[in-house]
């Protein structure tokens, strides 16, 4: 309920820009890099595109996490990193070569193979592995929200329940659309419909 009071709050404190309802993710990311904007919601690995259209945006532009009701004390929502799996139906050799590849993946060497391929949109959840000094500072802001412990994972990760119409609910209550407390019921129904299409209780 707290989530779409705080949107419904944005709102109505005339926080968003004129024209919201209609701006596109490439007109968002040109407000912040050209100093119009203030704030953007995004995961960092967005920023490549950001990066691509406005270089100086490198440096420019940060991250933090947003504030719940303690803004003192507050963390960020996360992604997890990406998956390599290995089909089970995988035996002998092949499945000996899939453990090594795995292995290599989840090492220093297999993240710096990846840094040579592509810049690091956020940091890496292999322990061992550090990010280069040269990342942009969002990357960097981000990982010190790593660092302190700082981090949860987003619902999509701890539930298997997420209700689809969540982004479109979010949309109508940020809009003004919608009161939050409506928006928290069609979120109620929208959970219990995919609840029982997946055949949960």
């Amino acid at each position: 309920m707290n989530g779409f009071r705080h949107l419904e709050e944005v709102h109505g404190a005339g926080y968003l820009n004129q024209g919201f309802a209609s701006a596109k993710l490439a007109d968002g990311l040109a407000l912040l890099a050209e100093g119009e904007g203030a704030h953007y919601p995004m995961l960092t690995f967005a920023l490549g595109g950001l990066y691509d259209a406005f270089p100086q945006a490198r440096e420019d532009i940060g991250f933090f996490g947003l504030p719940g009701e303690n803004a003192a004390d507050h963390g960020a929502t996360v992604w997890t990193g990406g998956g390599v799996y290995v089909p089970k139906s995988t035996k002998g050799e092949k499945l000996e070569l899939a453990k090594e590849f795995l292995d290599f993946v989840a090492s220093p060497e297999g993240c710096a193979a990846q840094t040579k391929a592509y810049e690091p949109t956020g940091p890496y959840f292999v322990a061992a592995c550090e990010l280069p000094e040269d990342v942009p500072r969002a990357v960097r802001d981000l990982q010190d929200y790593v660092e302190a412990g700082n981090t949860t994972p987003a619902l999509e990760f701890l539930s298997p329940i997420k209700g689809p119409a969540l982004e479109q609910i979010c949309v109508e209550v940020g809009s003004g659309i919608t009161s939050a407390e409506k928006g928290a019921r069609l979120y109620d129904q929208d959970v219990e419909k995919q609840a029982q299409q997946l055949g949960l209780p």
